[in-house]
């Protein structure tokens, strides 16, 4: 029995991360004649996967991530929808979120490694918000859930923002209903 699920040209392997909405598969990309690439498959919860604004939600990120185009964010690479379940795949990272970097930290980072992973997360924020539409039409997104669990440090040193899944965006198919909270209450910023 094959320790993997196929879907499509993907293989999804172990979990790698989970959060309150999805989990984050190893997986793996075939394509023709003996091509293969790692990615991170991110699925939705089996209880949230029949829940339409959930779904609208995933599709929403899928979308939105494939207009940023920036070394310091995470790329969207494709989304595939089966047996009534959808994908989100990403471009997987090696390395480790900020979260874990910091958690396993004996003693505080260097300030130098401070400031390259915050100045790239800033560079990866400021591409979400300069980011447009198919028809140059400015987005407006706004993360929303900037944290450390929210920024993979590569081991080639590149800091990367990533899941834009409760962003806030011109055109969204799902909007914040007034007085609804989005993202970590530690992370919010005052005015929310």
């Amino acid at each position: 029995m094959p320790s993997h699920r196929v879907v499509g040209r993907y293989e999804l392997h172990q979990p790698i991360a989970s959060g309150g909405m999805a989990t984050v598969h190893l997986g793996r990309l075939r394509g023709q004649a003996g091509f293969s690439r790692i990615v991170a498959i991110k699925r939705l919860h089996t209880s949230f996967g029949e829940t339409p604004a959930l779904v609208a939600t995933l599709l929403d990120e899928a979308r939105l991530c494939s207009r940023i185009q920036h070394p310091n964010v995470v790329p969207t690479l494709d989304m595939v929808a089966e047996d009534d379940e959808l994908l989100l795949v990403l471009d997987y990272v090696h390395g480790e979120t900020l979260a874990r970097l910091l958690g396993g930290a004996d003693e505080p980072l260097p300030l130098a490694v401070v400031n390259a992973v915050m100045s790239g997360a800033l560079h990866g924020l400021h591409a979400a918000h300069e980011a447009t539409g198919e028809t140059g039409e400015a987005l407006g997104i706004v993360h929303r859930d900037v944290s450390p669990q929210n920024i993979m440090v590569g081991r080639d040193g590149l800091a990367r923002v990533l899941d834009f899944g409760v962003a806030k965006a011109r055109g969204r198919m799902q909007t914040t209903r007034e007085g609804q909270v989005k993202g970590k209450l530690a992370y919010m910023s005052p005015e929310q």
